[in-house]
């Protein structure tokens, strides 16, 4: 018997964080001035060439939930454009990304984040010390502009720290009702909440990294909490979907009850469930199966 690799309180913090909007301090509002303001219009420039480039690499052919490219594919845009970016900035000769690398090295925040856009959509985007830097700015409406950069205290994105914000923005951005997870319990500690969408389509969620981590980073706090206070606790799921999940998955024929569910949670902290990679990846992988 092998031992499970583990995780550190450490690594699943930084892991819960990297993602999020980072506060804007003096710092960054300085270094911010200093450098990209006077070079706005070419960062705007060069972040356009680099999503023109990441765009002829795509296969366009490729459609996401019966949406064609770009629509829908944020995700994916905004983490080819970062390794082109990656590629390209220390040996950058255009103004714009010249201007992006002076800023790093003296001390600039230049990261992905993913969050909660204008309480309208689930966004990634880039924040450049006080910047919002979009490149998937046509993913919703492909009328739009490609890449917008704003102030962040104009673009309006507020990090997600809890299952609860997830769920209301989840049910706004894809226009579906979600569920808790009542009927694969054993799976609810990471996975609270079940989505169902206008096509049809039932899904586990959620598992985004930084919502993820940050359930584990509390031990599961975020997922009891959604299980057991939020305003849709007492609904059941369709009979047709939980006689799919019966069927196909293995679920509860009868939902699991206030105290079966917390021997579910209780068992995950005596046993340490968040610190083991193994456990917790088998469970990914049946979520993502679901």
């Amino acid at each position: 018997m092998t031992t499970p690799q583990k995780l550190t309180l450490e690594d699943i913090t930084a892991r819960a964080e990297d993602e999020q909007i980072s506060p804007v301090n003096f710092k960054q509002v300085k270094l911010t001035k200093k450098y990209l303001l006077p070079r706005i219009k070419e960062l705007h420039n060069d972040m356009l060439l680099l999503r023109q480039q990441y765009d002829q690499s795509f296969d366009v052919s490729l459609n996401k939930g019966g949406k064609s490219y770009p629509e829908g594919f944020c995700q994916e845009i905004t983490l080819g454009v970062k390794s082109l970016l990656e590629q390209k900035v220390d040996a950058a000769t255009s103004p714009g990304l010249v201007a992006l690398r002076d800023f790093v090295r003296n001390g600039g925040l230049a990261k992905r984040v993913w969050g909660n856009l204008r309480n309208q959509y689930f966004q990634n985007a880039f924040q450049f010390g006080s910047l919002y830097v979009d490149v998937s700015n046509d993913t919703v409406d492909i009328r739009k502009d490609k890449v917008e950069i704003l102030p962040l205290s104009k673009a309006r994105m507020f990090p997600i720290n809890d299952y609860d914000g997830y769920a209301d923005l989840a049910e706004k951005y894809w226009k579906g009702q979600v569920y808790p997870n009542r009927v694969l319990p054993d799976l609810a500690v990471m996975f609270p909440l079940f989505l169902i969408t206008p096509d049809g389509n039932i899904g586990l969620h959620a598992n985004y990294q930084t919502i993820l981590y940050r359930n584990m980073q509390h031990d599961f706090a975020l997922s009891e909490k959604f299980l057991f206070r939020n305003k849709r606790k007492t609904l059941d799921l369709p009979t047709p979907y939980h006689e799919k999940l019966v069927a196909e998955c293995g679920a509860c024929v009868i939902p699991a009850s206030d105290e079966e569910l917390r021997s579910y949670f209780n068992d995950a902290r005596e046993t340490s469930l968040r610190f083991d990679v193994t456990r917790c990846q088998g469970m990914l992988d049946r979520a993502i199966a679901v």
